[in-house]
C-alpha cells in the first residue's frame, strides 16, 4: 500500500473509531487481577492514541511533500549511493558512456523513472521525467523542448512534486489554456545522503550534489530527450529547502539555468554539512554570492512567499534588492497560508506561466 495514498489515508482515519469503540467495548470486560486490568486499559488508551497520531502523521506527510515512499520514511538509501570511485575525487575521469546506458521505464503519477549514475559527481539517485502531451504528438515530433528541474524540501523526494504537487496536471491544464508553453519536467534525488542533509553543495571529500543536479542531470536529459541545449531554455524551481537549493544550484550553474523559481525559500544555508565550513557556507549563500559579485551571472528570479510565512517574503526581498539588472525578475506573494504544499501549489500557476514566458518564447 502506497504511504501517499488514498487508501492508506482513509483506513488511518476510519482505524480511530474502530480503536475506540473496541476499547470501550472491552474496558469493564478485562479479565485477571485488578493490577492486569489497570494495564491494560492503560494499553488500550495508548494503542487510541497512537491510531488518532498515526492519522495526522499520515496527513502531514501528505500535504508537506515529506516522505513519497516507505523506502523514503526508512531512511532506504538503495537508489541513492556514492559511486565507489569516491565523490570530490579529482583524479577520477568523467565516464560519459555511464550516461547513456540509463533507461527510462514509466512510472507514477505519469512519468518516466530510472536510477543514473553521474558521470562527474559519482552520485547515483533516481530521475522522474515528465514529458508534455506534445512531446509524442507527429506536430512535435522535430521540436526540442524547454526544460524545468524541480526540486523538492527536506525531507522530501522528487515524486512530491508530481503526487502532492500536482505540477503535471497543473501544466497540462495551462498547456491546454494557452496560459503556458509544453515544458519537460525532470526531478532529480536531491537528498542524496537519505536522513541527513547535504545542503546541494559540493561537499570536500563529501558528496557533490551541486554537480549532481547542475551538470549530470541536465546532461542525462539532453541525452535521452528532446529537450533543447542551452541555458536560455532551462529553469529550476523548489520549494522550502529546494526553493534555497534552487537558487544556489542556478548560482553554481549559470551556463546550465537561466530562470529560477523559488517558492517559500530562504538564503543562507541551514545544513549542518554545509555551515560548519565558514568559506563553504558563505559560498552557497545566494545572496552573498550575488551581492559580492562586480559582474553577476545572467539569471532572472521569481520570488515567493506567503504573509503568514513571513521569513519567506524578507528573504525573497532580500534576494531580489541585489540583482543589478532585475529585468523579468518578480516577487510573488500571497497573503495566506503557512509553509505547505498548499501554498506553493497556489503558486504553482503563477510560476509556471512566468518560467514558460522566460524560457519557452523566442527559441530558435
Amino acid at each position: 500500500m502506497s504511504l501517499t495514498g488514498t487508501a492508506l489515508f482513509v483506513l488511518s482515519i476510519g482505524l480511530v473509531p474502530v480503536v475506540m469503540l473496541l476499547m470501550l467495548f472491552a474496558w469493564n470486560r478485562l479479565p485477571g487481577p485488578r493490577g492486569v486490568r489497570i494495564a491494560g486499559r492503560l494499553g488500550m488508551v495508548l494503542v487510541s492514541q497512537a491510531a488518532a497520531v498515526l492519522a495526522v502523521l499520515i496527513w502531514v506527510n501528505n500535504t508537506y511533500g515529506l516522505y513519497e515512499s516507505w523506502s523514503d520514511l526508512m531512511g532506504d538509501n538503495g537508489q541513492v549511493r556514492m559511486d565507489a570511485a569516491g565523490p570530490g575525487n579529482a583524479g577520477v575521469p568523467a565516464d560519459p558512456a555511464v550516461a547513456t546506458q540509463t533507461e527510462f521505464a514509466p512510472g507514477k503519477d505519469g512519468v518516466l523513472a530510472t536510477v543514473a549514475t553521474g558521470p562527474r559527481s559519482h552520485v547515483t539517485g533516481t530521475v522522474l521525467v515528465w514529458l508534455p502531451p506534445q512531446y509524442d504528438q507527429p506536430a512535435y515530433r522535430h521540436t526540442r523542448f524547454p526544460v524545468v528541474e524541480l526540486l523538492p524540501g527536506y525531507p522530501g523526494s522528487p515524486g512530491a512534486w508530481f503526487g502532492a504537487m500536482g505540477v503535471g496536471r497543473e501544466l497540462t491544464s495551462l498547456i491546454a489554456e494557452h496560459r503556458a508553453a509544453p515544458m519537460i519536467l525532470v526531478a532529480p534525488k536531491m537528498n542524496v545522503l537519505g536522513r541527513v542533509d547535504p545542503g546541494c553543495a559540493d561537499l570536500p571529500h563529501g558528496a557533490r550534489t551541486s554537480t549532481w543536479l547542475g551538470t549530470d542531470v541536465p546532461q542525462l536529459v539532453r541525452r535521452h530527450f528532446r529537450a533543447e541545449a542551452g541555458a536560455r531554455h532551462w529553469a529550476i524551481m523548489g520549494y522550502s529547502a529546494g526553493a534555497y537549493c534552487a537558487a544556489n544550484t542556478a548560482l553554481h550553474h549559470a551556463r546550465t539555468f537561466h530562470a529560477v523559481v523559488s517558492l517559500s525559500g530562504y538564503n543562507a544555508p541551514e545544513a549542518r554539512l554545509v555551515t560548519r565550513d565558514p568559506a563553504l557556507a558563505r559560498a552557497n549563500n545566494p545572496y552573498l554570492e550575488l551581492r559580492a559579485a562586480k559582474h553577476q551571472p545572467d539569471l532572472v528570479l521569481l520570488m515567493a512567499g506567503s504573509y503568514q510565512d513571513s521569513d519567506t517574503v524578507y528573504a525573497a526581498r532580500t534576494l531580489l534588492s541585489v540583482l543589478h539588472h532585475p529585468g523579468p525578475s518578480r516577487l510573488l506573494t500571497i497573503q495566506r497560508g503557512g509553509h505547505n504544499t498548499q501554498v506553493w501549489r497556489s503558486m504553482l500557476p503563477t510560476a509556471l506561466g512566468w518560467l514558460s514566458e522566460q524560457i519557452a518564447t523566442g527559441r530558435p
